[in-house]
């Protein structure tokens, strides 16, 4: 038996489907809003984040179809996922197409304004033509269609842009939808194990190596209760995971805290996982609940 969770890499059929299903689904309603967003408000810098949260709400429900298609195979899930982000990338395309050739401008200079409207039939007719607007694509590179400082982005620059726009959508997506593959699942009661937070911090775990050799063996008492005396001292986290019906399945993740403070004394945290998803028996479940399951009374 395996120290550690070991996914069993089963991708039913109907899981699948549902994944590729409302995967697309999303991408392209999430694709209108983004390229509505960029189109009415034109500020490159905020687009930025219009992009990322693109692909962090993509991720986001593909994670939830990961977990209602019980997908356990990451690999696979790898592979579904950038299915779904590159139709995502070419739905946001097509959008975009749809909207600049139903553009007018009127006015010059200052005075000019661009409006446009959405025709479903013109998408449909953009998205199955892919080498028309691949050409499209082409033309719009050479010439640019927004600028910074005055500068009109284009050729090989204009392309780096355009793939970190796509990197960041289908990594985005990758990101939340893999990490649900990877969590404990039970093929015994065919369900994931839920995850509990305990409330109360572990002592901080200065040697990484030693104690995730320690725990492997079972050394569980070495763990402690932390006590902060400061904002910013360091502490450890634990999580719990176990299935609602099956005994056997339960682990453990233990993350190392460290917290820092800015020039306004607003604290952000970085962590480093210790040990991830490592088997434990329903005694030292119940004996670390116990310990560290609740906040010691003021």
């Amino acid at each position: 038996m395996s120290l550690y969770y070991q996914p069993s890499n089963r991708m039913p059929l109907g899981g699948v489907l549902l994944f590729l299903l409302g995967g697309v689904v999303t991408a392209a309603v999430l694709a209108l809003v983004y390229i509505y967003a960029e189109w009415y408000i034109p500020f490159v810098y905020i687009n930025v984040f219009f992009c990322l949260g693109f692909g962090l709400l993509l991720g986001a429900v593909l994670m939830i179809l990961v977990r209602a298609g019980k997908l356990r195979s990451p690999r696979g899930v790898l592979i579904l996922v950038l299915l779904v982000g590159l139709a995502a990338v070419y739905l946001e395309w097509g959008v975009y197409l749809t909207l600049l050739f139903n553009s007018e401008t009127t006015g010059t200079g200052r005075d000019a304004d661009t409006s446009t409207s959405f025709s479903t039939s013109l998408l449909a007719s953009i998205l199955t033509s892919p080498g028309q607007m691949w050409e499209a694509i082409e033309k719009i590179n050479k010439t640019g269609t927004w600028s910074v400082k005055r500068t009109t982005p284009t050729g090989v620059f204009l392309w780096v842009v355009w793939s970190i726009e796509a990197l960041i959508i289908v990594g985005g997506a990758y990101l939340l939808a893999y990490s649900q593959a990877e969590e404990p699942f039970s093929e015994l009661a065919n369900e994931w194990a839920d995850e509990e937070t305990l409330a109360h911090p572990v002592g901080y775990l200065q040697d990484e190596a030693s104690s995730r050799t320690a725990l492997e063996s079972g050394q569980f008492h070495l763990l402690t209760p932390h006590l902060a005396t400061s904002k910013t001292e360091p502490f450890a986290r634990l999580k719990l995971y176990r299935a609602p019906n099956d005994a056997t399945c339960q682990y453990l993740t233990l993350e190392n805290v460290t917290t820092t403070l800015d020039s306004k004394g607003e604290s952000s945290e970085s962590t480093t996982t210790v040990v991830q998803y490592l088997a434990i028996s329903t005694a030292i479940y119940e004996d670390l609940k116990a310990r560290f399951g609740t906040l010691p009374t003021a």
